[in-house]
């Protein structure tokens, strides 16, 4: 009987220790991340901007640069300005939360046109058009998967 128990226990332990690695694996495939974004978008770039291998080479790693830093301006912004979101605010921290964007808009702005100076060095600039496109065309590309994956996966609950 002692053994017997002591079978049951082990392998409900190791069953629950499956389904729990399982639901982990899932969980993993499910995440974000950036180094399969960026290299989709890459792609996506260089097929519909009809980028060379060299222009690839030398216009990625700025092109990535000014995402990286587009986004630790956000980032910061969303700090200076305590956003959380479901919280209610005050007219005044409302405010400053505005300017806080306001703000972030406009040193992105400057960044852009920073690197748009840079991307001129690398490429001509009918292919700098070709890519602002691309990426827009990415943009659209990849909110219309995600919908679609959202609407495939609220039909098969």
């Amino acid at each position: 009987m002692k053994k017997s128990i002591l079978i049951i226990t082990i392998l409900m332990a190791f069953c629950t220790n499956v389904i729990a690695q399982e639901q982990q694996e899932k969980k993993k495939k499910n995440r974000f991340s950036v180094e399969e974004f960026q290299a989709c978008q890459k792609d996506f770039i260089i097929k519909h901007a009809k980028l060379t291998p060299e222009e690839a080479e030398k216009f990625f790693p700025l092109f990535f640069e000014l995402q990286k830093e587009k986004w630790l301006i956000d980032k910061e912004a969303r700090k200076k300005a305590g956003f959380k979101r479901g919280e209610k605010r005050s007219e005044e921290q409302c405010a400053i939360m505005i300017n806080e964007i306001t703000d972030a808009k406009i040193k992105k702005a400057e960044l852009e046109k920073k690197y748009m100076e840079l991307y001129q060095q690398v490429l001509p600039a009918c292919k700098i058009l070709s890519v602002l496109h691309a990426e827009g065309r990415f943009q659209k590309y990849m909110l219309k998967d995600m919908w679609e994956r959202k609407n495939k996966k609220q039909e098969t609950n």
